[in-house]
């Protein structure tokens, strides 16, 4: 009996349009201003956390997100464009979603999630996470979103000076965040003064000032 092989790949399969990141990709406008989010796992590559534990920080993390924005009355997360990062997430809101009804209700709820996730969490299990949120032009193709808007996005994210702020917060923050000038500017009536403090960065050719929010801390006493 013979076995027959299966048929060769033809060029045109071949060089086929790769599948859309999400199958919400095509249901965005091919331009659009907007908010968006993106998140890191801080220490996801630490060498002691095999995949089993970086499988458990993905999902507690996915379903933290997904928590925080029905908690917020903010459009489900299965109902926008989101995509794996790996060590995080992009997630791209409608353009109708104004800036003042997403940062410190988002931002709070999150923090009281994690908060509670991590109390009995071991250390190589404990997850921490930074924060940006952005708001600009972006565009899309067959592969995601694109534009200078993301590119600011993830130089807010990925700051040495965000990442020193978290690392140093008292009492081990579990949530950072890192607001970027504009969302500051267009959310100013609905956030907190006393929540949030300027913060300079410069990373690669970015050099801004964000704003950031770390959880309050309460110092125990003896």
């Amino acid at each position: 009996m013979t076995t027959s092989l299966p048929p060769a790949p033809t060029l045109a399969s071949a060089c086929a349009p790769a599948l859309p990141s999400s199958p919400l990709l095509r249901e965005l406008p091919s331009t659009m201003y907007s908010l968006i989010i993106a998140t890191d796992i801080r220490g996801f590559g630490d060498q002691r956390r095999g995949a089993d534990i970086q499988r458990l920080l993905r999902r507690r993390h996915l379903d933290h997100l997904t928590c925080a924005f029905a908690m917020s009355g903010l459009p489900l997360l299965c109902t926008i464009h989101s995509e794996d990062r790996g060590d995080g997430r992009l997630m791209v809101l409608p353009p109708t979603v104004r800036a003042v009804t997403v940062t410190d209700p988002l931002i709070n709820h999150l923090a009281v999630l994690m908060r509670q996730s991590n109390r009995l969490a071991s250390p190589l299990c404990r997850l921490q996470v930074r924060m940006a949120i952005h708001i600009g032009d972006i565009e899309r193709d067959d592969q995601g979103v694109l534009g200078q808007a993301l590119i600011h996005l993830y130089r807010l994210l990925d700051a040495p000076a965000f990442k020193a702020e978290l690392a140093a917060a008292p009492g081990s923050a579990d949530l950072g965040v890192l607001l970027s000038e504009q969302v500051h500017q267009d959310a100013a009536t609905g956030l907190d003064p006393n929540a949030y403090r300027p913060l300079h960065i410069t990373h690669k050719e970015t050099t801004a000032t964000g704003y950031l929010w770390l959880p309050p801390h309460y110092p125990t006493h003896p």
